[in-house]
């Protein structure tokens, strides 16, 4: 097989010149080339070739010299910083979420950072920003921890939510018209299933609480504005972290009255009924809102063994 030695310049061009394969002394080209080319040594027509579109000619030395465009050829650019910040923000949140840490625990660093491949760089900026938004605290003994919830803060957060979602119905009724669209009266008929089957198997209550987060930005959805609708996933993210591993107890009464509340909100849009649709909304938010107070607001076990109130 014949062999070639391939010179490779920038991203653009890529000389393969048949004949015996020497290594030159010197860095000089045929005219026309740049002298600042990467070299690579290998066989012709081997797993080596570059790919791309080519031309030849005959030079003076009766060799052949076959330029390729190395065009779309460049390695893929490596993941960016903002990036790695914002996977390190999802496994943070979910680990607020989903694994329930005491309030005070320490946030684990170093091995968040291990988990996912990167340095704790990237880890310390998503902790920085959870830190801004008050659901971790810093401790100059500890570093950063879980923050403690706080009744007033809550309080607040349940008070934004109600102007929100109850602004973004009247902005429906208003321009749309009060029919209930198909997808609430869908996901009243799940949360029943799903209530029941929460109550045989504690597991499925995540999907039931997906299902009730996925009612409420629905009727802010409805709104038509998605600034808005920014803001409430936001502000439903700082509800869920501060209410996380510590709601009241789950049992048929309230799992029953959530979704017998939800129905009565699209009964009353079906009616043509704007203003009871809101009335109903209210309501239902701020009767969790004192459920959800009047069980934080009992001693909570923190790490080290004290108690939050």
């Amino acid at each position: 097989m014949p062999v070639a030695c391939t010179s490779s310049f920038g991203d653009d061009l890529h000389v393969v010149k048949a004949g015996p394969c020497r290594r030159p002394r010197s860095r000089t080209l045929a005219a026309g080339t740049s002298p600042n080319g990467r070299r690579k040594w290998h066989t012709m027509g081997g797993p080596q070739r570059a790919a791309g579109s080519s031309a030849s000619l005959r030079g003076a030395d009766g060799r052949i010299y076959v330029a390729t465009s190395m065009a779309g050829t460049r390695p893929p650019e490596q993941v960016s910083e903002k990036t790695l910040e914002n996977r390190a923000h999802d496994a943070l949140v979910t680990w607020l979420t989903e694994e329930h840490p005491q309030p005070g625990q320490t946030v684990p660093i170093r091995e968040f950072a291990r988990k996912l491949g990167m340095s704790r760089t990237p880890v310390r900026s998503a902790v920085g920003r959870l830190h801004e938004r008050g659901l971790l605290a810093y401790d100059a003994t500890a570093g950063f921890t879980v923050a403690v919830p706080s009744l007033s803060s809550l309080y607040e957060l349940f008070e934004l939510r109600v102007m929100i979602e109850s602004h973004s119905l009247r902005r429906y009724t208003e321009q749309e018209g009060p029919a209930a669209p198909q997808i609430l009266h869908d996901l009243v008929a799940e949360a029943g299933r799903l209530a029941e089957a929460a109550l045989q198997d504690p597991a499925q209550y995540i999907a039931f609480r997906e299902n009730d987060s996925r009612f409420h930005r629905t009727l802010v959805e409805m709104s038509g504005f998605p600034k808005l609708l920014a803001l409430h996933d936001d502000l439903h993210l700082s509800i869920h972290v501060t209410r996380a591993g510590m709601e009241a107890p789950m049992n048929r009464d309230r799992l029953d009255a959530a979704v017998v509340e939800h129905r009565e909100i699209v009964e009353a849009l079906d009616a043509g009924d704007g203003p009871g649709a809101r009335a109903a909304l209210e309501s239902h938010i701020l009767r969790v809102r004192d459920q959800t107070i009047v069980f934080l607001s009992r001693p909570q076990p923190t790490v080290g063994g004290g108690f939050a109130r």
